[in-house]
This record gives C-alpha cells, sequence and structure tokens, in this order.
C-alpha cells in the first residue's frame, strides 16, 4: 500500500503552478547562475551566484548520500552562516526517517527530527535542541482520494501552543483541491489546480483573513510547449502579473526569464530576472 501523502503534500499541485519548483520552473527576479557536478564517490557540489543590486551573493552546497544515509553542507553567501545536516532513512526501520539540522553560528538552531510512515498515517515530529525546546508535531491521514492533515506546535519555554494548523484536501487525478485553516485557525486558503489536459495545468488560491476580513485571489496557468520548453503566469487581485519562460538548450544548459508588473498601473517598474543553470 503507498504511504498517505504527507501534511505538506496538501495543495502542493497549487503552489507548484502558482509559486514554482526547481521541477517545473520557479519565477525568479533576481539574475542567478547555478552550475551542479558529481564525484564517482558519490559527493554532489552545487554552486551558485545570485546577482541583488551591485552585490553577487554566492550560495555553495556540498551533499552526499549512500546506502540509506546522507549528509550535507551549505554555505549562504547572504546571511553568511553554514548550514549541516544529516540523516538515515530506512536504516533501523523501514519508512523511518531520523535527521539532524543546525545553521551555524547559531547553535541554538539545532533540531533533531523523526519521520514515521504508517499504511494510513504520516508523521513528522521536532524538536529544538536547547534546554527550553519548541515541539512541533506534523501528520496526516487519509482514504482514497482524501488526505486530511494537522500542524501543531508547542513552546516548552512559554508553556502555550504557538502553532495549530488544519488542511484537507482532495487528490483527483486530474485535479487537486486543499483547504487550510492557518495562523491558529486566523486565516482560511482554498486553492485548486486542474489538468487540462497533459500539457496544461490551470489554479486558483484564495486567501481570507478572518480578523481584518483582508482577502486575497491569484490565479494562474502553466503550459509545456512542444519544443519542451514551459511557461507560467499568474495574477492576483492587487493587478500583479508574473511571467516565466523556462528551456532547455541543445547543449544541456537549463535558462529561464521572469517578469513582474503591474497590470493595472503601467507607472510602476518593472521587474525581471534571468537564471542559467549550467549543470
Amino acid at each position: 500500500m503507498a504511504p498517505v501523502p504527507g501534511y505538506s503534500d496538501i495543495g502542493k499541485a497549487v503552489n507548484d503552478v502558482l509559486k514554482g519548483s526547481a521541477k517545473s520552473g520557479a519565477f525568479q527576479l533576481d539574475n542567478k547562475v547555478t552550475y551542479s557536478g558529481s564525484t564517482s564517490t558519490g559527493l554532489n557540489a552545487t554552486l551558485s551566484a545570485v546577482a541583488v543590486g551591485d552585490k553577487v551573493l554566492p550560495t555553495l552546497k556540498a551533499a552526499y548520500a549512500k546506502a540509506g544515509y546522507s549528509a550535507d553542507c551549505t554555505f549562504d553567501g547572504s546571511s553568511q552562516k553554514v548550514a549541516l545536516s544529516t540523516a538515515a532513512a530506512n536504516v533501523m526501520l523501514p519508512g523511518l526517517r531520523l535527521s539532524g539540522n543546525v545553521t551555524l553560528p547559531d547553535t541554538n538552531s539545532a533540531k533533531f527530527q523523526a519521520e514515521y510512515a504508517f499504511p494510513f498515517l504520516t508523521t513528522k515530529a521536532t524538536v529544538q535542541l536547547t534546554s527550553s525546546p519548541v515541539l512541533e508535531l506534523v501528520a496526516s491521514t487519509g482514504l482514497k482520494d482524501i488526505v486530511v492533515g494537522v500542524e501543531v506546535a508547542f513552546d516548552t519555554a512559554k508553556n502555550m501552543v504557538s502553532k495549530h494548523n488544519v488542511a484537507v484536501g482532495y487528490h483527483a487525478p486530474d485535479f487537486q483541491m486543499a483547504i487550510s485553516i492557518l495562523d491558529k485557525l486566523q486565516t482560511v486558503k482554498v486553492g485548486y489546480t486542474h489538468n487540462v489536459n497533459p500539457t496544461t495545468r490551470v489554479a486558483a488560491e484564495i486567501n481570507r483573513k478572518l480578523a481584518s476580513g483582508d482577502t486575497s485571489v491569484t490565479l494562474g496557468y502553466a503550459k509545456l510547449l512542444a519544443s519542451g520548453a514551459s511557461a507560467k503566469f499568474k495574477i492576483d487581485n492587487t493587478g500583479l502579473l508574473s511571467a516565466l519562460y523556462e528551456t532547455k538548450l541543445t547543449s544541456g544548459e537549463k535558462v529561464a526569464s521572469s517578469f513582474q508588473l503591474f497590470a493595472t498601473d503601467l507607472s510602476k517598474p518593472l521587474k525581471y530576472g534571468f537564471a542559467v543553470d549550467l549543470s
């Protein structure tokens, strides 16, 4: 039996269209260059550089994985911090993944995570490795195409529940729908995505803050072109329009171009970005 989708998978198809991902293409409004390579020993390295204003901010990641064990180290040039993580999956028990991570120099950021997939339940527990940790529990269950998930955090220092979210998703073969109640049940988010055909997807998302009554609406469109390139468009209720075009050159490089403008006020400056992946 296939495991139940995780809590983060609820509404993921909507986010894939409206926000993007590394696999399907993401809106990139800065100029970015990425290069990845690997060795015969299993070590993978990725170097990227992002131009922000008159600065170039590098990020270097080295990752190694073998026989269920993995470790990676990432240097972020923008924050001048180093993130370390390690994990063991399906080693002690099938379906069990144990991991730990820390972002230096802040040793209080250290966390330990345990994830386990039961036949009808997927869980993840996270604990900060401090004297007064925040404990987080994420769980999801489902039957057939319906998935229900909860996310709860307890702050032991304040002796209070600091987070509680609920999400329900319906994952059909040709469409997905998700309803989430977030921010301690103060925000309602409804998302929908539909596969019009094998190359075309549309998506919509509505966010409403119950206390203030503020509502935002975002519509998206994603198209896989005959050439193998992909295009994405999204617009929200403020008139903010974003577009992405991504393709892979015959020499193997992946290039992407994005822009963003206010369709209702063309006097506002246009934002744009260009990304090249030399992997």
